[in-house]
């Protein structure tokens, strides 16, 4: 994909940027402030939600499991959940056929990004990548990250890539559609997720405006705003994302630790 050639403004390919984490982390939070924020710039921006515009098979697959969920239901301090897939659900034969569907949605992706519309985009915003597929096995073995990392190698590597991080105290609160022990086990499952994909920032947990905050730190020093300005140094006007402060105001320097 990296040699095809776009009409994009910023380069070869859209801006892939995208965004994971455990539930109620607060990533829509952040995805519609940064397309917003990139809209306001002039950039034309495409959102896509990996559930819904790439995982292949997503409304039979939400059903998979579904005799283990209604037993778990009952087993989470009597609280009635009603998750959107059933990725909580951990028996052998649901990995074996995640396992495939999971190649499956890369390719999908991968014919995604090769689309008119998509190509024709400046930015890309992901609403979770292949980086929530992998966290979704809980294994730490040899085969478990060598097939994530056939994942990895085959899927496009975003330009940025975050995880939202959380409590999954916090993020259960906010969100309660999983089981508290599995927000808990994914969020040890996404941290680790560096080890074999380093290209991932992390953004450790806060307020809305600190996470804001240290997303535009990391946009500001990516090659997205040095090709905009490339295309722009003859327009007197100063870049809107970085003089919006009401929308797109960022720290001198992060706090997290990436």
């Amino acid at each position: 994909m990296g040699s095809d050639k776009t009409t994009s403004r910023v380069g070869v390919r859209p801006f892939l940027i995208s965004f994971s984490g455990i539930d109620g982390a607060g990533k829509t939070t952040q995805i519609e402030e940064l397309e917003s924020c990139l809209q306001k710039a002039g950039l034309r921006v495409v959102r896509l939600s990996f559930w819904d515009n790439v995982a292949v098979w997503s409304n039979l697959r939400a059903g998979v499991g579904g005799r283990a969920v209604e037993r778990q239901k009952t087993q989470a301090n009597g609280n009635l959940f009603v998750p959107r897939n059933n990725k909580h659900v951990r028996k052998w034969y649901l990995t074996a056929t995640r396992s495939g569907f999971y190649v499956l949605d890369v390719v999908r992706l991968r014919r995604l990004l090769r689309s008119e519309a998509v190509r024709k985009s400046d930015v890309v915003i992901f609403d979770r990548y292949v980086y929530d597929q992998i966290a979704n096995f809980d294994s730490q073995s040899f085969v478990a990250r060598s097939y994530g990392k056939m994942l990895l190698k085959q899927a496009p590597v975003p330009d940025l890539a975050f995880v939202i991080d959380a409590s999954p105290e916090t993020a259960f609160a906010r969100k309660p559609e999983y089981p508290l022990e599995f927000v808990r086990q994914n969020r040890r499952n996404f941290l680790r997720l560096q080890e074999i994909a380093p290209e991932l920032i992390v953004i450790s947990e806060g307020g809305p405006e600190e996470v804001r905050g240290e997303i535009y730190f990391h946009i500001l020093r990516s090659r997205l705003l040095e090709r905009v300005s490339s295309e722009e140094n003859s327009q007197p006007t100063p870049d809107p994302v970085v003089h919006q402060q009401s929308s797109c105001s960022v720290r001198n320097e992060p706090t997290a630790s990436v």
